[in-house]
């Protein structure tokens, strides 16, 4: 009769903990027990990330900045007013003299263009960064949720694990071990419910550190727990490599501001070679006099510089040596980034099958295979070890299972990040 009861209190509380490897406590962040959950789409995520960023707010003061800069530079430079008096004597005559002169600089060598270009390459090179800082946030977010998703599944199964073995503890401890077998099962259990514990705690200090990867772009709540949703990737979708690399060449955010480098250094080159160049400047005067008779004197003209003795040789040296600098290294990024990306292609489609191995039902037959367990071992069908082999098989799984996913998106993100996929949340959903 003892025995029957125990075992009927074992029945009533493992049915009501339940097992439901699918489903995350409400309880997962300890400290968050009267913070009430805010539920979260990817794309509402992503949105909140991108809203008011202060790093996006800052490139684009950056863009502003050198597009001002660069429209000063092409501004033609203002006259200069030169203004003198004194007194003019002829022999014993003498009276006031003045003089007016104006000067206007003629910059017609292009260096007002070229320093102009130079700033308009910075102010690209600002919008590149910006757009690359755009899509970096996006897949961040993307990549942050990802983990905060699996670390709560993870968290939430190690807590229901601890709360069935609780359970099982609770039933065996009612009962007599006279033989060594029952003994030994009575020590794996508690040991497996030590082991549990520790996990749970893990599982929510995990959770904890995916929650503040995710605050760092999206500005949640203080204490926020939220229940975030994302899609679950098949793994279905190969990727053209070739038509993949022709697109990163192209876009990948890196490649575009070395080319920009290139670019900027050839314009300095060229400005370099003009430096060591005179330009004239217009000039016009007038004087007048009054020493006896009035005189007065106009005159128009053109000044020009003499040109320095070595026309800015060693400038001109510097700014080449900078351009071959900057295409040498335009050719071994472009030849890493191949290399990179083609690593890049190994890991998600590694990713990509380990993926389709793990269907989205698996979870709900997983908790399927436990509970005829449960119910095997409650009638005396399944011993204990078997049933801890098989909590063992099942715990496993679930772990592959959320490990692929995370692993899936991570790979996914890499490709998106090198070749500058500014669509890349629409086209989540297909992968």
């Amino acid at each position: 009769m003892k025995r029957f009861r125990f075992f009927k209190r074992f029945f009533i509380f493992i049915s009501m903990a339940g097992f439901c490897v699918g489903a995350v406590p409400a309880r997962v962040v300890a400290g968050s027990e009267n913070v009430p959950p805010s539920n979260f789409s990817l794309s509402e995520l992503v949105s909140l990330a991108l809203r008011d960023n202060p790093l996006l707010g800052s490139e684009s003061a950056r863009i502003e900045e050198n597009v001002q800069s660069g429209a000063q530079a092409r501004t033609w430079p203002g006259f200069s007013l030169d203004a003198s008096g004194g007194r003019k004597r002829v022999g014993p005559a003498s009276g006031l003299r003045y003089e007016v002169g104006v000067s206007q600089p003629l910059p017609l060598l292009g260096k007002m263009g070229l320093r102009g270009g130079i700033l308009d390459l910075e102010a690209e090179a600002w919008r590149v960064r910006r757009g690359a800082t755009e899509i970096g946030v996006t897949l961040t977010v993307i990549q942050s949720a990802y983990e905060y998703v699996v670390n709560r599944r993870k968290a939430g199964f190690a807590e229901q694990r601890q709360k069935r073995f609780e359970l099982v503890q609770d039933y065996l401890a009612g009962r007599e071990f006279s033989t060594p077998q029952k003994k030994a099962e009575s020590r794996i259990v508690r040991n497996r419910l030590n082991a549990l514990t520790s996990d749970a705690v893990l599982g929510q200090a995990g959770v904890k550190v995916s929650l503040e990867k995710l605050k760092v772009h999206v500005p949640l709540e203080p204490g926020a727990v939220p229940n975030v949703t994302v899609p679950w990737l098949v793994g279905a979708k190969t990727l053209d490599e070739a038509a993949w690399f022709a697109k990163a060449i192209d876009r990948n955010p890196d490649l575009l501001l070395q080319k920009l480098a290139v670019k900027g250094a050839a314009l300095e080159k060229t400005l370099a070679s003009r430096e060591g160049l005179p330009e004239p400047s217009l000039g016009a005067s007038y004087e007048e006099a009054r020493a006896g008779e009035i005189e007065k004197t106009m005159g128009l003209g053109l000044s020009l510089d003499l040109p320095s003795w070595n026309r800015n040789r060693a400038g001109v040296l510097s700014a080449g040596q900078k351009q071959t600098a900057e295409e040498n290294r335009l050719v071994f990024e472009e030849r890493k980034f191949k290399s990179d990306l083609a690593r890049l292609f190994v890991d998600y489609e590694a990713a990509r099958r380990v993926a389709q191995q793990y269907p989205e039902t698996l979870p709900v037959e997983l908790e399927t295979h436990i509970r005829e367990a449960e119910q095997g071992f409650r009638r005396g069908q399944v011993d204990l070890l078997t049933f801890l082999e098989l909590d063992d098989s099942v715990s496993e799984t679930f772990g592959r299972v959320q490990n692929a996913q995370r692993a899936l998106a991570d790979a996914w993100t890499a490709i998106m990040a090198a070749v500058g996929e500014r669509d890349a949340l629409a086209l989540l959903a297909s992968y």
